[in-house]
This record gives structure tokens, C-alpha cells and sequence, in this order.
């Protein structure tokens, strides 16, 4: 089956990532040129990251960040970093303070330890900065190789991966990128399950929860979920309203997951802008909303 591939349109950013098919696992680099305004938003209770109180700040003066690792293998991924850093600084990226340049990088990891406990290495970073650019392979690839969802159900598990979509408005373009690695079920725009026929849909949902019965699907912890996602766009905003956007994709995130953000979920949005082209921020927050939506259903449809 040939491999769907989607393209980034927006000028400032660009992606890497490396799939290591022996340990089913991987990760993605979102590259930021310089300057550009960042947030993020939060809503999983237990999530893997790194350098995220940066983007929470309230002091700083320039939110600008150098790019956004996502990963597999928990917080063992996050080791990655220290070999992106080395390679931002080794192109003079970062904030430069007396004569060295310190890269801006903010992360988050999926856990995908459970079918190997396998920890990755420095060739990860090595062979995905080669292949820098543009095109996003959409499954189970780069940061979405070891990613699953539907997983509620003691042995259940539907392999999911990354997936990426993008509007535009006049100048202005949004793009939103995700790796689903969720404990719920995936429904389409019309409410369709697509990963659980046996629920088959929203209104099929609604009922047994009112009912009580949905709890009888649950024979596993609610646990090894995390669902990260960026959203990147041209458009000019604030930090604050960086932060807004990510909430926005969050809702859109929320509206094809189910169940979504629960108490040992890591999910996490982060929102990044080159800020050349104005719109109402409301108007990005809701083309941030659906892109997510579709950037998630890019995976199964």
C-alpha cells in the first residue's frame, strides 16, 4: 500500500523524523526558524516533556523557540535532546548570549514501551536530520511508529501512527500535526466509530454511557495514552494567543477522541508562529480546531 504523504505550506518551518522499525518506535523534529511566538497547552494529567514552563512563562520577551521533538519511548526519548542540541548549536541556532548560541527546544514523548522496553540512541537524530523538509509520511511513522489507540480493552489495540492537515485563509495557513497514541476510540465527522464497531458510533456512545453499559468495554487501566500535537501557522499573534490556539486544536483533538485527557494521559499541544500575515485570532483558533480534527482522521480515511 503506497504510503499517504502530506506537505507543509508554510514558510518558517521545516520536519524530520526517523522510524526505527526494530524497536516499533521513533521520533519527529519540528524545525522553527527564527523569530516566532510560541505556546502551548496542557490537558493530560501525566505527561512526558521537556522545557514546557518556558512556554508557560509570563517574563519572558521573546518566545521564540528553535523546534519541537516529538518522540516515542517515554521519558527515555526525551534523552534525545541533548543530541538536538548539539546539532542546533553546531548551525549557530538559539538564543545567542556572549558568543554561544543556546537552542530553544521544548519536547514531549508518547509511551510505547509496552511491546519492547528498547531505549533509542543518537542515530535517530543523526539519520532524521538528514532527510529535512517539507513531507510528512501520514501512519505509523517517525514519532507514530509504536503510536496505538482503541487500547481500553484488555489485548485491544488498533495500530494508529501521525498524521498532518492544513487550511488557509486568504494569506494566512494553518497547519496542525499530530502523533495519536490515545487510550479512546477515533469517530469521523458524521460519528462514525472507526476503530470500535461494536460501539459504532457518537449516538450508540451517548446511549451507553446514560446507560451505564460503556464501563463493561473497559477491562484495562486507563493508562499508556498520550496524544501530542503541534499546530503551526503565518499568521501574527501573541504568546497569549499562541496559547489560545493550542487550547482551540485541544477541542478539536477532544471531538474526534474518545475517551480523551484522562488522569494518566500526557496530551499535549504546542502552537508556533512565524507571525508575517494578520487574521482574527479567532478565525486561526478555529482553522486550528479543524485542521486538528483532520489531521487526526488523515490516519484512517
Amino acid at each position: 500500500m503506497q504510503t499517504k504523504i502530506m506537505e507543509m505550506g508554510i514558510d518558517g518551518f521545516s520536519i524530520c523524523g526517523y522510524t526505527d522499525i526494530n524497536r516499533n518506535s521513533g521520533m519527529t523534529m519540528l524545525l522553527c526558524d527564527r523569530p516566532n511566538t510560541s505556546g502551548i497547552f496542557q490537558s493530560g494529567g501525566s505527561p512526558a516533556s521537556h522545557e514546557i514552563s518556558l512556554l508557560n512563562s509570563n517574563h519572558r520577551p521573546d518566545y521564540s523557540i528553535d523546534g519541537i521533538l516529538m518522540t516515542g519511548r517515554s521519558v527515555f526519548g526525551l534523552a534525545l535532546i541533548s543530541e538536538v542540541y548539539r546539532y542546533l548549536r553546531n548551525i549557530n541556532a538559539g538564543s545567542r548570549l556572549d558568543d554561544n548560541y543556546i537552542p530553544i527546544v521544548p519536547a514531549a514523548a508518547i509511551y510505547d514501551l509496552d511491546v519492547n522496553g528498547e531505549i533509542p540512541d543518537r542515530e535517530w537524530i543523526e539519520r532524521a536530520f538528514k532527510i529535512i523538509g517539507k513531507k510528512i509520511p501520514v501512519g505509523p511513522f517517525w514519532g507514530g511508529t509504536g503510536a496505538t489507540v482503541s487500547k481500553y480493552s484488555n489485548g485491544r489495540r488498533i495500530r494508529s501512527g501521525q498524521g498532518y492537515y492544513e487550511i488557509s485563509l486568504n494569506n494566512v495557513r494553518v497547519g496542525v500535526y499530530v502523533i495519536l497514541n490515545s487510550l479512546g476510540d477515533i469517530y469521523d465527522l458524521n460519528g462514525r466509530n472507526l476503530t470500535n464497531k461494536n460501539i459504532g458510533s457518537l449516538n450508540k456512545l451517548k446511549e451507553k454511557i446514560i446507560e451505564g453499559t460503556i464501563w463493561n468495554e473497559f477491562t484495562r487501566d486507563f493508562k499508556f495514552n498520550t496524544t501530542i500535537s503541534a499546530v503551526i501557522t503565518n499568521a501574527k499573534i501573541s504568546h497569549s494567543e499562541a496559547n489560545y490556539i493550542a487550547e482551540a486544536a485541544n477541542f478539536g483533538l477532544a471531538s474526534r477522541i474518545w475517551p480523551y485527557s484522562t488522569s494518566l494521559d500526557g496530551d499535549t499541544v504546542f502552537c508556533v508562529s512565524s507571525c508575517k500575515y494578520t487574521e482574527p485570532v479567532d478565525k486561526i483558533a478555529e482553522m486550528a480546531r479543524m485542521a486538528a480534527e483532520l489531521a487526526v482522521l488523515s490516519i484512517f480515511l
